[in-house]
């Protein structure tokens, strides 16, 4: 076993079902996870969702996180000191990041968190796949360049020109999907993740789990959200 690559949709503050994921994956330090943005928010212990992460590649483990919307509205919140950047991050499940934190502001957030936010990158790339959170602006000559980076974080428009990406299959997050429309995606060129996990198992008939895509098999492992859950927006 090893050398298997994984991708795993958005994980929101659902620290606990993200282990139990973990867990049932049986990971290997051989192994290589793409956590495709939106780590934070909404879900009951961002805090604890990046501390496992940190944990795990401390330890060894090839874990590539990515940014996402989420994590930029974060950390523009804390930066500009502007209220309104801080009530859209609030409104958007930041008030549940802040709870979990045991803090009032994002500015009090452990500065280690804050700097592995801000090291996210937007976009990961190998020979055969192109990661990132919410997806291109292909009307771009380079939808990979700076010019491109707000729609990597929150565009939804699902279409792939596989030919400005070296004929890679593209792999987000941001936008929930049923596991039908997911299962349907693994033989496209746009493979799909998000399940809206924070969303619970009740509140929507096909969502609401934490989602890991095996890139080598194209098979799904899927586990139901057994964290609290804020039906808020995604």
């Amino acid at each position: 076993m090893g050398n298997r690559t994984f991708a795993i949709g958005d994980v929101h503050g659902c620290s606990k079902t993200f282990k139990l994921l973990l867990d049932a994956i049986g990971l290997y330090r051989t192994d290589r996870v793409y956590l495709l943005g939106d780590l934070i928010d909404r879900g009951p212990d961002s805090k604890g969702v990046i501390e496992t992460i940190l944990s795990m590649q401390h330890d060894g483990f090839d874990i590539r996180p990515l940014r996402g919307n989420h994590e930029d509205m974060l950390l523009l919140a804390e930066r500009t000191g502007v209220f309104d950047d801080l009530l859209l991050w609030l409104h958007n499940g930041g008030d549940a990041t802040l709870k979990g934190y045991s803090v009032d502001h994002p500015k009090d957030i452990p500065l280690e968190h804050l700097e592995f936010l801000d090291g996210l990158p937007y976009y990961r790339m190998t020979r055969q796949y192109l990661f990132v959170h919410a997806g291109l602006d292909f009307s771009l000559d380079e939808p990979l360049s700076v010019a491109g980076r707000i729609a990597m974080l929150w565009t939804r428009d699902g279409k792939v020109d596989s030919n400005k990406i070296g004929a890679r299959t593209m792999v987000t997050g941001h936008t929930t999907h049923t596991l039908d429309a997911i299962k349907k995606s693994l033989t496209t060129k746009h493979i799909l993740t998000d399940n809206g996990c924070h969303l619970g198992t009740g509140f929507t008939e096909g969502k609401g789990n934490l989602v890991a895509v095996n890139l080598d098999t194209r098979e799904l492992i899927v586990q139901p959200n057994i964290d609290e859950v804020d039906h808020g927006d995604h």
